[in-house]
């Protein structure tokens, strides 16, 4: 990833995450890296667009745009209701984004997804050549205690939960959420992913668990920026609260992070990273959540041997 005279060039890094894994907070701090351009979950984007097109329609979602415009442009009406913003038809189709990626002439590319987004062997046609691949994983127990609150919220947010449905103890992780078919299976998606990757893509990807970051951010990024051929500096330490930096990313929907501040809106107003919260306290989670980290615990364990 860098030459022999130690000038860092042509850096590429995926950075795959699961929900809650401090991936908004880590992408903005890499993002004020001189260089660097930032792709924010236009894959993410063309994979839910696919699960509402065919919720919607039955039918399935294209992954070349020419000759499908007007399919496109249908299904980037329907996914506007679910994110709570105008999405660019053009920007939810895998063959434009994996074309757009690999054309960059950025001297550093980061790419943030989350595992869903390749989680159909139909589009793994898509996945771009020449990365470096980066899973963030954390402990089940926070990650779907605060992916349940922050989901709900955003339904209640762009009005898709009203009445008794706006009623939180009546939302249920395994029938409403609607951007993945079962959430339970995001450590699994991941987890595949991870063997995949290594079996075809990338021998050795890097696992971070999150809460190290946050613990010990100086380690963890001179680590990382090491294996990825980032050049590090304290400076990646402390960065600009302002959200204005995200307003540089590469993005399907022009005010997707602003609408779904339930999701971002803590990560684009961070300056840094902060002490992890304990341990959650598991006769606090719902039966949902309680269920969906039991199941997914193995799967973290196994990943979370080979973090950095």
């Amino acid at each position: 990833m860098a030459d022999n005279d130690g000038e860092h060039q042509n850096v590429r890094i995926f950075l795959w995450h699961v929900p809650r894994t401090i991936s908004t907070a880590l992408t903005k701090c890499l993002s004020f890296m001189d260089g660097m351009e930032v792709w924010f979950e236009c894959f993410t984007y063309c994979h839910v667009a696919r699960e509402n097109y065919i919720r919607a329609t039955g039918e399935c979602l294209p992954t070349e745009h020419d000759g499908n415009e007007e399919t496109f442009k249908q299904a980037a009406s329907i996914l506007a209701s679910a994110v709570g913003g105008k999405v660019e038809a053009d920007r939810i189709v895998y063959g434009n984004i994996k074309t757009k990626m690999e054309s960059s002439t950025s001297k550093y590319l980061l790419v943030k997804e989350s595992v869903v987004s390749f989680s159909d062997d139909k589009v793994w046609q898509y996945l771009p050549k020449g990365f470096k691949h980066v899973f963030l994983v954390r402990d089940p127990y926070k990650v779907f205690s605060s992916y349940r609150k922050a989901l709900y919220n955003h339904l209640v947010s762009v009005g898709l939960r009203k009445g008794d449905a706006a009623d939180e103890r009546e939302f249920d992780l395994k029938k409403d959420d609607i951007f993945v078919k079962n959430s339970n299976e995001y450590f699994s998606m991941m987890h595949s992913m991870w063997k995949s990757i290594r079996d075809s893509t990338d021998p050795d990807p890097i696992v971070i668990n999150a809460d190290d970051l946050l613990a010990n951010p100086v380690e963890v990024l001179q680590k990382f920026c090491h294996l990825t051929g980032l050049p590090y500096s304290d400076s990646l330490l402390r960065w600009d609260a302002a959200p204005d930096i995200t307003k540089t990313w590469k993005v399907a929907s022009g005010d997707a992070i602003e609408k779904a501040v339930h999701f971002y809106g803590t990560a684009v107003t961070s300056s840094e990273f902060l002490p992890p919260k304990p341990p959650i306290s598991k006769d606090r989670l719902s039966p949902d959540a309680m269920q969906f980290a039991k199941d997914s615990m193995h799967f973290f364990e196994d990943m979370n041997e080979f973090k950095i």
